[in-house]
């Protein structure tokens, strides 16, 4: 896993090359994986949570394109912003010193804001300062929020089928998403898309490759994952819930600007599209809907 970032502020250069991207977008890796290793020494972060979603499949079973936040769902639905903030300041000022990084916590916003929700969100600026961003350096020093960002995201009461711990290094681990929660939670993604009038065309890319690449998914475990996903939010699922045209007019927009930003391997469209519901058509899922929609 650890090939998938770089390790050192001074392997920066050589891991751009190696992997095809600006160096800026190396030193936002750098800033992304130190903050992953935090978590992965913390005995209480990383006991409850899990790490999710399309950054998780690039630095663990897929690298090909990166996001800008990295997603996490906490199995401790208790977690409460002064919690998460004192969690996380600990480990990154250790992690920090070992690696010669800077942080700062700029900012926690719980969404949405108030008591009684069920799906609560915690949307977390994680400043940061690289060992030769002086200016970032000396406003973390002020106590200033750093104008270099990471986006943490982390979900309470989110339907996580299946995880595994993946090795850290250095007697160090993390919980990930298996590919097939990722994939069951994609395809929900999908399906949700006109519901939250969102487009979700990454979830459509990111599925195509795996299954382009021969990853080894298991159906069965897919299909049953996407129901349970799908219950949680009451979105209807079936096959041909998949074949709506607004589905797969959603999923189409804006889907060739994705190209930039892969590394190693982009699908057009329509062999996305055909892979996906070549896919779908062997789900165990039904025919049908069986539920309605709901907001």
């Amino acid at each position: 896993m650890k090939s998938n970032y770089p390790e050192s502020f001074d392997s920066i250069g050589i891991w751009a090359k190696t992997n095809n991207l600006k160096p800026s977008e190396a030193r936002v890796r750098f800033a992304q994986g130190s903050i992953l290793s935090a978590i992965a020494n913390s005995r209480s972060l990383k006991s409850i949570l899990v790490f999710k979603g399309g950054n998780a499949l690039d630095f663990v079973w897929q690298p090909n394109r990166s996001t800008e936040d990295l997603d996490f769902s906490s199995e401790d639905s208790s977690l409460d912003e002064a919690q998460l903030e004192k969690k996380l300041t600990d480990t990154l000022t250790a992690t920090g010193r070992k690696l010669g990084i800077s942080f700062r916590i700029n900012s926690i916003k719980r969404q949405p804001p108030g008591p009684g929700k069920t799906y609560i969100l915690y949307a977390v600026k994680i400043g940061y300062a690289l060992p030769d961003d002086q200016q970032n350096r000396d406003r973390i020093e002020r106590q200033e929020p750093s104008k270099a960002i990471v986006l943490l995201e982390i979900s309470l009461n989110e339907c996580i089928c299946e995880s595994t711990l993946i090795d850290f290094g250095a007697g160090t681990s993390l919980k990930v998403s298996t590919r097939e929660d990722i994939v069951a939670e994609k395809l929900r993604a999908l399906l949700q898309q006109a519901l939250r009038n969102r487009t979700r065309q990454q979830d459509l890319l990111d599925i195509a490759v795996l299954i382009h690449t021969g990853a080894e998914l298991d159906r069965k475990r897919i299909s049953e994952y996407l129901l349970l996903k799908a219950k949680a939010r009451n979105v209807p699922v079936s096959k041909q819930a998949f074949q709506s045209p607004e589905i797969r007019d959603r999923a189409r927009s804006d889907y060739d600007a994705l190209e930039s930003s892969t590394r190693r391997l982009f699908i057009p469209f329509e062999e996305s599209w055909e892979l996906l519901m070549g896919l779908v058509a062997r789900l165990d899922i039904p025919d049908q809907s069986t539920i309605t929609a709901s907001q």
